[in-house]
Formats: C-alpha cells, structure tokens, sequence
C-alpha cells in the first residue's frame, strides 16, 4: 500500500517536468523568433545597401522625391529611396521595410576627387607667376603661357630646387566654370523670403530623415550663439554673428554677410552674398564650406576672410556671373591652413606663411608684405596637393569629370 507521501512526491516531479517542457517550448519559440528576426535584418541590410547602391549610381538622376522601389517585383523587398541637394553636396536617405520592421540610412554624398592631380589653376593674364622664399609647388600646375620664375623680395631668394614638383601644363583665359544649376539654387536660398520657423529656443535638432526645418533669425538680434543639428537652414537678412560659443553641424547658413568669431569650431555650410569674415583663429571641421555669391553690383568688394591661425577641411568659394572692377577675394590670414579646394572667381590674397593641402584656383595671387604689395607672387606659400586626404571627397560644383559617387559622411 502506498503512502500517501508517495502521491506527494508523484505531483512535484510531474510539476517539474512540466515546468521544464515549457521552459523548452519558451526558449523553442525565442530562438525561432529571434532566427526570423535575424533572417529579415540580414535581408533588410542586404536590401539597403541595394538602395545605397542605387542612389551612388551616376544614372540616378530623380532629386526632392520619395521613390518607392519593389527590389525584386516580389512584393516583400520594398525601399525608400530620397535624394537632395544639401549645400554643395547631395544628401541621400534610404528605408528599406517588410512588414513592421524597417533599416534606414541618412548620408552626403561626395564625389571622388583623386583623379584631379592639380594644385594650382591661374588663369592666363599674360603675367608670369613668381616664387620667393620657402615657397612649394607640389602636383601639376596649370599656369599662363609666361610660364614660373624665380623672385628675390625682401632681401630673399627662392630657397627651393625644382619650381614644380609636378608636370607643367598651361591654364586658359578664364578659370573653368562653376556648376551653374547649384549656383542658381544657392542664390534661390539666399533670395528666399517665405516664412519659416522663428528662432524660439538657443538650440534645435532635426533629423535627416525628416523634412527640412527653416529657421529665419530675427533682424533685430542677429546673432548665432546656441547648438543646432542636423537638417536646419538658418537664414538672415542682415548681416549674421556667429558667437564662439556656438556649436553648429551640418546645417546650412544663409546670409547677406556673416562673421564667426573667434574661438568657433563645428562643421557647416556658410553662404553669404557680400562677405563671410572669420576674427582670429577659428576651426571649420570636415566638411564644411563658405561661399560667397556676389550679385555684382554695389560698391564693396565681395570676400570671404580666413583670420590668422584659421583652420578649414573643406571648401573655399567666390562666385560672379561677369567679371566686376571689384572682383571677388578671398584673403588667408597667417598661418592659416586649408585642407580640400579653394576657387575665387577673383583673387587670392595671403598673407604668409599659408598652407594648402589640395587645390587652388583663382585669377590672380596677392600678397601683402610691410612694404608691398605685391600681384601673381607667391611667398613662403605651400600648396601641396598630394598632402590632401585620400578619403577627400569633391562637390558637384566644380563640374568634376567624375562620375563615382561615395559617401562622404554618415548622418543622423
């Protein structure tokens, strides 16, 4: 006869192993779960670089639509795909979605830029160039039919062996032209009055992913001073103050004229139509760009000013559709260094010494000394294109022959 311990004993077990077949059947479940879930993130990823793909393709030409994609016409690979015009540079977004589950992507897009060797473009006006000094010329050299020579200023000669460490090729009459679409966008944004969101709060955050958020800066206090991130273009009508204390990236500034102070550093896109002046040393991180957009009227000279000890990774830009008295200039303060590309539809004023690891183009050079100024010299000058970063990525603007597009940084 059995105790009745004994039917005791007989619940607990059968307890347990219940207990334990449906631990198993839980982690069963999981595990097939959390492998669906892997398998539709794996395809999900393999889905958005396809969606990546198609939007660095050369032939991808649609700009400021959403364009919905079924990958495979089977229904179940679906992709978002977006393409836009950010400052000088494209902004690219991909979704890839099945059912609840979605991947998305936010960048810029560069094109590559190694095929241009040249680190110097002047335009022919019938003027030699001349070195002095501790002057460098490294990469090919585009100059007027005159040709380079030798110059003693200030009681010193040219202290280098060869003049170009490069090949020597002539330059045209006028330097070669600005992408004409970008450049009527840029002024277009410059020019735009419809209404936007007033500057409420000392800092904003937007999303690549969502639409552009417009922030018009009241005239009355025209001043920059909080954090704004992301998809924000700030605008002005008067001229703009950038304090030091301000922490700007990837947004877009549109303005008559804009200061930074001194002490600033972030990464932006600075667009003005008189002048962009920077006081003392500042840090413009990579990539960031200032252009300045003349209308050719007036009687002030359009420019863009790096202070002394500046330092920009980027792009340098002067633009006039025809060629005023007052031509356009962009003045590189001492000791002042620029990585990435410069173009003055003008001139190039520096005051030595200066470093610039990429490209430069311009009409004429000017430096200053104590005692003179002086046209197409160039002194204790370094222009070093092959120092330039080989992830360095070009914009569109400046009508490259390269159809290669990469991402040039990822965004939120």
């Amino acid at each position: 006869m059995l105790k009745a311990s004994a039917l005791y004993l007989v619940v607990v077990i059968a307890l347990i192993i219940a207990v334990f077949c449906a631990s198993l059947i839980t982690v069963a479940a999981f595990y097939r779960q959390e492998h669906q879930k892997s398998l539709r993130y794996a395809k999900l990823s393999v889905n958005l670089e396809s969606g990546r793909a198609l939007l660095l393709s050369s032939n991808y030409q649609l700009y400021d639509q959403e364009d919905r994609l079924d990958l495979f016409e089977e229904e179940n690979d679906s992709v978002l795909l977006r393409k836009e015009h950010w400052g000088l540079f494209d902004l690219g977004t991909v979704s890839a979605f099945s059912q609840k589950d979605t991947l998305s992507q936010s960048f810029l897009i560069g094109l590559d830029a190694s095929g241009d060797k040249s680190a110097i473009y002047l335009a022919d006006e019938d003027r030699p160039l001349s070195v002095s000094g501790k002057t460098q010329i490294v990469g090919v050299a585009e100059l007027p039919k005159a040709g380079i020579r030798q110059a003693y200023v200030d009681g010193r000669a040219y202290e280098g062996k060869e003049l170009v460490k490069g090949a020597l090729r002539e330059s045209g009459r006028s330097l070669p032209k600005l992408n004409k679409t970008l450049i009527l966008q840029l002024q277009e944004t410059l020019q735009d009055s419809s209404e936007s969101d007033p500057i409420s709060a000392d800092s904003a955050s937007r999303s690549f992913f969502r639409n552009v958020k417009k922030i018009r800066i009241s005239p009355k206090n025209p001043i920059v001073g909080g954090s704004y991130s992301g998809k924000i273009v700030l605008l002005c009508d008067t001229v703009l103050t950038i304090k030091k204390e301000a922490r700007l990236s990837n947004v877009l500034v549109f303005a008559p004229g804009i200061i930074v102070e001194n002490g600033f550093r972030g990464s932006c896109q600075l667009f003005a139509v008189d002048s962009v002046v920077t006081n003392g040393p500042v840090s413009f991180d990579y990539p960031s760009a200032i252009g300045v957009l003349s209308k050719g009227k007036g009687g002030n000279q359009p420019k863009i000013t790096l202070g002394e000890g500046s330092i920009l990774s980027g792009i340098l830009f002067t633009h006039e559709e025809e060629r005023s008295d007052l031509q356009t200039q962009i003045s590189l303060g001492k000791n002042s260094k620029v990585m990435g590309e410069i173009y003055a539809s003008g001139f190039i004023k520096f005051e030595k010494p200066v470093i610039i690891e990429g490209k430069v183009s311009c009409n004429r050079f000017i430096i200053q000394t104590p005692s003179t100024l002086y046209e197409n010299y160039l002194i204790d000058i370094t222009l070093n294109r092959p120092k330039r970063s080989l992830y360095y990525l070009t914009s569109s603007l400046f009508n490259s022959t390269s159809k290669n597009q990469r991402v040039l940084t990822w965004l939120k």
